[in-house]
């Protein structure tokens, strides 16, 4: 029998909006709860549309998911513009978009519009964050578990998440910055649930996909450079070398928590001491965009982590002379 329930839908005005007030907190782990929620996400059937906002705007969202034969079988569609769409067969992902060629990647899930958190272990994150239990709410008249997810020393970002709890599926999922304010929501509209999505879903077990992209194994790189101080969690991921002129490469270093990344560059710079107008800092939703100018080298860091802490891991780059 399908299921399905509609929710108010959002007001871009309510990105800047505080939490409602909520009940009593529930008895139980939280950190089962969240646990419950990522195995729900990946093992169950449904339909999710939902819509995300950030900064740049509203992006309405069609999610599908069940597993067939043991194996994931999923599709993500934006439901306006473009008309993306990205399919999930087993461990492989397609990305089909007009006027692009289709190709496809290993990854064990989508990760484009979907909340990363929701897919995370919650035994390892317990290292640096706290789990909260908020208490209970409605979303869309659904009773709803409320858990905030925050950052033990301060140096990440926030979450708040509202868990149905009859289901198990998240309902929305609010990313805060330190003043509290929500810089990304995920807010699920609809949700439909039996056979019906499943049947939409198996016609996919037969549809041709692009060919698998093939990222050739890179040579170890070693730079005269390296972080020294970095959020406790975090683990480099990939060094690359990009060519921004002729004659002059930047250097950079990927590092990730699973939930966050953020990489460094650096190149040279023609000032040998730090200028007011090389120390910069933006932030464009969630990313933050900071440039610093050390012993004849620009670095900049772009990543979804607090000005603070990005500042904090500039820094720290520490360079070795050749």
């Amino acid at each position: 029998m399908k299921k399905s329930w509609l929710s108010t839908l959002l007001l871009v005005g309510s990105l800047s909006m505080p939490i409602q007030a909520l009940a009593q907190p529930q008895t139980g782990s939280v950190e089962a709860l969240l646990q419950r929620m990522g195995q729900t996400s990946q093992s169950s059937t449904y339909e999710l549309s939902f819509i995300n906002i950030n900064s740049q705007g509203i992006v309405p969202i069609r999610y599908r998911h069940t597993l067939i034969d043991g194996k994931p079988l999923a599709q993500l569609m934006q439901m306006d513009s473009t008309r993306r769409e990205i399919v999930q067969r087993g461990d492989e992902i397609s990305y089909f978009e007009p006027g692009l060629d289709a190709f496809s990647l290993r990854n064990d899930h989508i990760v484009d519009y979907i909340p990363s958190i929701i897919y995370q272990n919650f035994n390892e994150l317990s290292d640096y964050y706290n789990f909260i239990d908020a208490g209970r709410t409605h979303i869309g008249d659904i009773p709803s578990r409320v858990v905030r997810v925050l950052s033990k020393n301060n140096d990440r970002y926030d979450y708040v998440l509202f868990i149905d709890e009859e289901r198990y599926l998240p309902l929305r999922v609010d990313l805060l910055d330190k003043n509290n304010d929500i810089i990304e929501q995920f807010r699920v509209i609809t949700v439909n649930e039996g056979n019906e999505v499943k049947t939409e879903l198996n016609s996919l077990r037969t549809v041709n996909m692009p060919p698998l992209l093939l990222v050739p194994k890179a040579k170890p790189l070693v730079y005269n450079w390296s972080v020294s101080q970095l959020p406790e969690g975090f683990k480099e991921v990939k060094r690359s070398n990009h060519q921004i002129s002729e004659t002059e490469f930047s250097q950079s270093i990927l590092f990730s928590d699973g939930l966050f990344d953020f990489s460094i560059y650096v190149n040279k710079s023609g000032q040998q001491v730090n200028s007011p107008e090389r120390d910069k800092m933006l932030r464009y939703g969630r990313n933050t965009i900071y440039t610093y100018v050390k012993e004849g080298n620009e670095i900049t860091f772009i990543g979804q982590l607090p000005f603070p802490t990005a500042q904090a891991i500039v820094n720290s780059v520490v360079f070795t002379k050749k």
